[in-house]
């Protein structure tokens, strides 16, 4: 009998988060199915204060079990990418400033009018975080693994430090993904020329990333994706 498909779940934050990284994914976990969760914001801030993040998270992939007809056997692994947001930098380095119009990230502060809100946005973030890296699994049978990119997609992959609009968000993610297609190892080679990785392992880059401002510089830990899945993928 042949193998039952493999589907891999990947939550992001935005649309063009998927459009950058679809098809360099969809090559490097071939022959498995790729769905994307596009979360519309934050699910690690906008999750109820009293909540553990991981009952998002399988709220999340229950949906996605319930929209393709899923069992928990059919899926590979359930793969988060996170904006760090900056939310590890120390207090003093958010900067109130009645003239900001936006949130304006800086690679050693944010600059904001409501530092108050970001201060607790900041804080909510690591908590929930720190909490996610406690996991190896949705469950029992269904892996889990947490990545970021920093400040945000377009920061770490495109080193593009100012605003962009909704378009031209949309814009450079195409140019990305036509770039590398389905040919993840230019990408893996990209990750590790252009993005900063951090540390030797994928536990020690979170370790490194929480360090003075490291998460407002450009970094990126999804080199280590590749590495952990790899074998996942060649075992069988």
């Amino acid at each position: 009998m042949p193998k039952s498909r493999k589907f891999v779940l990947i939550i992001c934050e935005g649309p063009t988060d998927e459009n950058a990284l679809y098809r360099v994914m969809k090559g490097f976990f071939n022959p498995c199915e790729i769905r994307f969760h596009i979360s519309h914001g934050d699910p690690l801030t906008s999750c109820p204060d009293d909540n553990n993040p991981m009952s998002e998270i399988r709220a999340i992939v229950a949906q996605e079990k319930r929209k393709y007809a899923l069992r928990d056997s059919d899926i590979l692994a359930v793969i988060q990418i996170t904006d760090t947001d900056g939310a590890y930098i120390p207090p003093e380095c958010v900067i109130d400033d009645p003239e900001a119009s936006r949130i304006v990230y800086n690679k050693n502060e944010i600059r904001t009018k409501f530092p108050h809100s970001i201060l607790s946005r900041n804080m909510k973030k690591r908590i929930n975080i720190s909490k996610l890296l406690g996991y190896k699994g949705i469950n029992e049978e269904i892996p889990y693994r947490i990545y970021y990119v920093s400040r945000n997609l377009e920061h770490a992959l495109y080193g593009i430090v100012e605003n962009l609009t909704d378009n031209k968000k949309g814009n450079y993610a195409d140019d990305f993904s036509d770039a590398f297609a389905k040919d993840w190892r230019r990408f893996y080679s990209y990750l590790m020329k252009e993005c900063e990785p951090l540390g030797s392992s994928y536990e020690q880059s979170w370790q490194i990333i929480r360090e003075g401002t490291k998460s407002l510089e450009r970094h990126t830990n999804l080199n280590f994706l590749f590495d952990e899945f790899s074998y996942t993928l060649t075992k069988d």
